[in-house]
């Protein structure tokens, strides 16, 4: 019998818990059934809640008549479907058969190396893998970066180089996987639950990341940046637009899918890189309590509709999580008495997520501090010593310089557009581009973030109508893993590692309150979630058993909630989901059309032949083999856009080259400071162009030099 002080004690802290589970599923909820403009809701919403539903009282029935195994056996047949309904359409097929040759070599070269540095640490194989195909794919994008520089983007290369590689694989690693015995169907209730729910919530996302690419950063600059490095066949400067020179080693990925095929390869290796990260967090939730915190920890995080979002369609920003994630599970086994060569491996995957993105600078930053403490604390880090921190800093330099050097080349900015007010390059417009400057906002954002990151998520993430972060931000904090519990001394690593989070979030908020930028934080403050969920679960099971149970119950149906807010997040097609393209009777050039309104004159331009496109409210260029100059993202469009006169916009088009003019009035009227010019006006259209296309509330226009 639990005393009634301790009672009381729990309670308290369990309200918090409850109240982050229970604030969620309402603003889920109230999210689908209400999203704000510009999101719709749609007839067809009622019947996926009702499909979502019905799926999660089978899995409630399940548990009830403790039906582990079928449990397992519904999570793989359910996967097993809709995997084999992709294989029966070609692309979909050869895409799914060149993922797993990717990745194949990349766990060969990785493990490879993991062997050859890592020998004599004993951890289980699982985890191995994992670290090893992560490390493998560091490989392939630092060999690609190379590859471009001196001019070697050929497919036969690749191919060549990828063929070699599986054969060795294959020579090497096969004697091993003849032995291998998969446990399919675990024993323990808790794994094949979250076998189950994961299955479950994936879904969504692997059909997504079966489509081609529809959002705007993709379809701007991420697969568009690799695409034209291809067809130059070397990595070439491209003043189209300033995020162009963002494209780094999460590009390089892309690049790799589109020398061994095409969309939706890339997709998929995201599908891919948010598998990698939820077994990342399994593993570092074990390592940091034990198996069932590792499991739970695995569910929150790919239940939040924000990783099922990334996950799911080409933005780098899963890469960075996966790379940070590594890092810091490199570190804790390295804390573990792993042995100081694990440091090495938090600095490559550290040198890897900077070369990825620059927001991981900010996000590593409180980790690496730790780590620099415990060395000082055992007495390695001196004059003498210096071999921890070395073995940090020398691969976060070798692989990050080379995109530093790269971008100071080209434009005089290292971190172009970064601190510009700082490197002054010439290329940048006279605005200021993520400057650290902190101001009362930033501070409210941070201090607010556990409630509003649940109550209005879109205030952190404008790319969704809201509830995109689930219970985490709340969830999150040191309910229970914050106190000394039955005499373990694991308590104080576990809060200093969610003040090292917190720290990040708020060096990372004064660049901007994005919540997108968090996602590396993301797993380690799931493990840290899932803690407080597992001690308060076992103490209300210890107490009553019928208090547990609906407990378990609450997270149930905060599961079912989350696919509400991740539903309505895709509110480009009214089915929510690309299902005629699963089923393969969409074909990648319908659904782009259908969901992209400039496709159509993209298409148009090819037919005629490539063109210098001066693109007024569009910014997105990855279907057309025209060079696109949108407005907002290139200096020369727009010096070249904000003219005066008629004359003065026709002489400035004239002198850059430009043949025609692309207008999409919707996001005009979004940002009219941005793309509203005196000279473009009926005096210009009728002088200067005529209107060769007109659909979809779309213009393109050719330009004559002459009136």
């Amino acid at each position: 019998m639990i005393p009634h002080k301790r009672i009381s004690l729990i309670g308290l802290r369990g309200a918090g818990v409850v109240f982050a589970l229970i604030a969620s599923i309402w603003f889920s909820i109230s999210t689908f059934l209400n999203p704000m403009p510009p999101y719709a809701a749609y007839e067809q919403d009622a019947l996926i809640a009702l499909g979502y539903l019905a799926v999660f009282v089978v899995v409630g029935v399940l548990l009830l008549l403790r039906g582990f195994r079928w449990l397992t056996i519904s999570a793989w047949g359910m996967a097993g479907l809709v995997v084999l309904v992709a294989l029966k359409t070609p692309h979909l097929a050869v895409s799914l058969l060149l993922l797993t040759w990717f990745l194949w070599v990349s766990w060969c070269i990785g493990e490879a190396l993991l062997q050859r540095i890592f020998t004599p640490a004993r951890i289980p194989a699982g985890e191995r893998a994992v670290l090893a195909v992560v490390l493998g794919w560091g490989v392939w994008v630092v060999l690609t970066f190379f590859l471009g520089l001196i001019g070697l983007y050929h497919k036969q290369l690749f191919y060549g180089l990828f063929s070699l590689l599986a054969l060795w694989g294959i020579w090497k690693y096969a004697p091993r996987f003849i032995r291998w015995r998969p446990k399919l169907i675990p024993n323990s209730g808790l794994a094949a639950l979250g076998l189950s729910l994961l299955a479950i919530v994936a879904v969504g996302s692997f059909l997504w990341a079966l489509a081609p690419a529809v959002r705007y950063d993709s379809v701007s600059y991420h697969l568009a940046v690799p695409v034209r490095y291809l067809e130059a066949g070397r990595m070439v400067e491209l003043p189209e637009s300033f995020q162009t020179y963002f494209a780094h080693y999460g590009e390089m990925l892309y690049l790799i899918a589109f020398v061994l095929g095409d969309q939706p390869l890339p997709g998929l290796i995201n599908f891919a890189a948010g598998v990698l990260l939820v077994i990342q967090t399994y593993y570092l939730g074990k390592r940091l309590a034990n198996s069932t915190v590792g499991v739970v920890g695995a569910v929150i995080l790919y239940s939040m509709p924000i990783i099922g979002i990334e996950s799911a369609t080409t933005y780098v920003d899963v890469f960075v999580a996966l790379f940070v994630t590594s890092a810091l599970h490199a570190a804790v086994l390295w804390s573990q008495g792993k042995g100081d060569r694990w440091l090495l491996l938090v600095g490559i995957f550290s040198g890897l997520a900077l070369g990825t993105k620059l927001t991981a600078l900010w996000l590593l930053l409180p980790f690496w501090g730790l780590i620099l403490v415990k060395s000082h604390r055992e007495g390695k880090l001196s004059l003498k010593r210096l071999r921890p921190f070395a073995r940090i800093a020398v691969p976060i330099v070798l692989l990050w310089s080379p995109w530093l050097i790269r971008d100071w080349l080209w434009t005089g900015n290292p971190v172009f557009p970064n601190l510009n007010p700082i490197f002054q390059s010439a290329e940048w417009f006279d605005r200021n581009f993520f400057v650290f400057q902190p101001t009362l906002k930033t501070l409210q954002g941070v201090l607010l973030f556990p409630w509003l990151g649940i109550a209005d998520s879109h205030h952190y993430y404008h790319e969704a109508p809201g509830a995109v972060l689930g219970a985490l931000p709340m969830l999150s904090l040191p309910w229970f893993y914050g106190r000394r519990s039955q005499g373990r001394k694991r308590w104080p690593q576990r809060w200093v590692l969610f003040l090292a989070s917190f720290v990040a979030m708020a060096l990372l908020f004064g660049f901007g309150l994005n919540a997108r930028y968090l996602m590396p934080l993301y797993p380690l403050l799931s493990v840290l979630g899932a803690l407080n969920v597992v001690i308060f679960g076992r103490h209300l099971f210890q107490w009553r058993k019928s208090l547990g149970a609906a407990f378990l119950l609450l997270g149930l149906v905060y599961l079912f909630s989350t696919r509400l807010a991740f539903t309505v997040r895709w509110w480009e097609i009214p089915e929510r989901y690309p299902v005629q393209v699963w089923l393969g009777e969409e074909t990648p050039e319908q659904f782009v059309d259908r969901v992209l309104p400039v496709f159509g004159a993209f298409e148009h331009l090819d037919h005629q032949g490539r063109f210098k496109v001066l693109s007024v409210g569009n910014e997105l260029r990855l279907y057309t083999d025209s060079e696109i100059y949108g407005v907002f993202f290139s200096k020369e469009a727009h010096q070249t856009f904000h003219a005066t006169t008629a004359d003065e916009l026709a002489q400035n088009l004239r002198q850059g080259g430009y043949d025609y003019i692309l207008i999409y009035p919707p996001e005009q009227q979004h940002r009219p400071d941005v793309y509203t010019s005196p000279a473009l006006n009926d005096d210009f259209f009728t002088r200067y162009t005529r209107l060769e296309y007109s659909q979809k509330d779309v213009y393109l226009y050719r330009f004559s030099s002459k009136e």
